[in-house]
C-alpha cells in the first residue's frame, strides 16, 4: 500500500484545541490560510476579550441598536437566525441582560472600548459614537457610511419598523422529564429571565441590529461549528479534496472521502463509560456536534447550565446529543436543540431525519446490561 502523504496544524483557538488535517497533499499556505480563518471568527465572536460581538453586547444590553459591518459576525447572526426558526426556537444563543455572556461585563461601563483584532489592520480606534478599523473584507452591502471602514455605534431606540430576525413571541412549553425551573431572582415565568432570540430585531438592507429588551449574545460551541465552516471553506478553494478537522473532540467536519476511500468512519464514546461507544458513524462533506450534559466536558469550571429557551427549564436529565449535518454551524445548533428539547420536540427533531440525529439517555442503573439507550 503506498503511503498517503498529510500534512497538519495544531493549535488553540475558539477556547479548545484545534487540528486541521490534509490528506494527499502538503500544502502549508493552505493550512495556514485555513487557520487565519479560525481565529478571524474566534475574533469576531469570542465573548471572552474584547470583540465585535462584545462591542454589540454592550449596546443590546441596553436595549440599543447598533450597525454591524464586521462580516464574520454579521454572517453568524444569520445562520443563528435560521438554525433558530429551523429548530423551533431551541437553538437560542441570547442571555438575558441580567446574566451576563461569559466572560462579559460592564456593559454599561465603556459601550465603545478599543476592540483589538488578529486581523490584519489597524485596532479599533474610538470615532465618536462609532468604531472603525480596516476590515479584511466587507460586503457590498454592508450599509456604512465609509466605503472599507467598519463601524458599529449606538443609536437611539426608534419606534420605526426594522424587518426582524426574531420577533415573534416565544411559544409556550410545559416543563417536561429531567428538566426544573430556573433559578432567577425574577422567576423563571418571568420572560426577562429566558433566552429571548426573538426579542433581537435586523434590518437586512442596513445591517442594523436591536433589542427590543436587554440581552446579550453567547455564540458557545455554535462558534466552533462556524470556524470549522470557515476554514473548509478555505481549503475547498484551494484544491484540497481530503481533510479532517477538528475543535475540540465535540466538532468535527470531513472534507470529501477518507484518504484510503470510503468515509470517514467516527466512533462516538459513551462520555464516562470507558470502552462503550454510543453509535458509529461514517462521514463524507459533513459536520459533527456532540453535547452532553455528563462528562469531562459538561464539569468544567464555568460552563453554564443548559436551559431550554422557551421556559427557562434547566436541562437535568444525562444525555448525549449527536448531529451530523451539512455544516458545522447546523450540527451545532441541532446537538444543542436535542438535548434541550421535550418529547414532542425531541420526536419531531429526529424524525426528520433519523440516521443524523441522536439523543442517547444515560439514566438507565449503573450496572444495566446497556448503560445507554436511543430514545425518541
Amino acid at each position: 500500500m503506498s503511503e498517503v502523504e498529510a500534512s497538519v496544524a495544531r493549535f488553540a483557538a475558539m477556547g479548545t484545541r484545534v487540528e486541521l488535517h490534509l490528506f494527499g497533499r502538503d500544502d502549508p499556505r493552505a493550512l495556514a490560510a485555513a487557520r487565519a480563518a479560525v481565529e478571524a471568527v474566534e475574533d469576531a465572536l469570542t465573548v471572552r476579550r474584547e470583540s465585535p460581538a462584545v462591542a454589540l453586547n454592550r449596546v443590546l444590553a441596553v436595549g440599543g441598536e447598533a450597525v454591524v459591518a464586521d462580516p464574520l459576525l454579521w454572517e453568524a447572526l444569520l445562520a443563528v437566525d435560521a438554525m433558530w426558526r429551523a429548530t423551533g426556537g431551541l437553538f437560542d444563543p441570547c442571555v438575558g441582560g441580567d446574566v451576563p455572556a461569559r466572560g462579559w461585563r460592564g456593559a454599561a461601563a465603556n459601550p465603545f472600548k478599543p476592540v483589538p483584532r488578529r486581523t490584519p489592520g489597524p485596532c479599533w480606534e474610538g470615532c465618536g459614537d462609532s468604531c472603525e478599523t480596516s476590515p479584511t473584507w466587507t460586503p457590498a452591502s454592508a450599509g456604512v457610511a465609509c466605503e472599507g471602514e467598519e463601524t458599529i455605534f449606538r443609536q437611539r431606540s426608534t419606534s420605526g419598523d426594522m424587518a426582524g430576525i426574531a420577533s415573534s413571541s416565544p411559544p409556550p412549553s410545559p416543563l417536561g422529564p429531567g428538566l426544573r425551573r430556573g433559578t432567577s431572582a425574577h422567576g423563571a415565568d418571568n420572560p426577562a429571565t429566558l433566552s429571548r432570540w426573538y426579542a433581537l430585531r435586523v434590518d437586512r438592507a442596513t445591517h442594523r441590529v436591536g433589542a427590543t429588551r436587554p440581552l446579550t449574545l453567547d455564540f458557545g460551541g455554535f462558534g466552533k461549528g462556524y470556524a470549522l465552516d470557515r476554514a473548509a471553506a478555505v481549503l475547498r478553494a484551494a484544491g484540497v479534496t481530503s481533510a479532517f478537522l477538528s475543535a475540540g473532540e465535540s466538532s468535527i467536519a470531513v472534507i470529501g472521502e477518507h484518504p484510503l476511500g470510503g468515509g470517514w468512519p467516527l466512533a462516538i464514546p459513551h462520555p464516562e463509560i470507558d470502552g462503550v461507544w454510543l453509535t458509529e458513524l461514517e462521514l463524507t462533506d459533513a459536520s459533527l456536534s456532540v453535547s452532553s450534559t455528563v462528562g469531562a466536558g459538561a464539569a468544567k469550571p464555568g460552563r453554564a447550565a443548559m436551559v431550554r429557551p422557551a421556559d427557562g427549564a434547566i436541562v437535568t436529565r444525562a444525555a448525549t446529543a449527536v448531529a451530523v449535518a451539512t455544516t458545522g454551524a447546523e450540527a451545532e445548533a441541532l446537538s444543542t436543540a436535542l438535548l434541550v428539547a421535550d418529547a414532542p420536540a425531541l420526536g419531531h427533531l429526529r424524525a426528520a431525519a433519523p440516521a443524523r440525529r441522536f439523543l442517547f439517555s444515560h439514566d438507565a442503573p449503573t450496572r444495566a446490561d446497556r448503560p445507554m439507550e436511543l430514545t425518541a
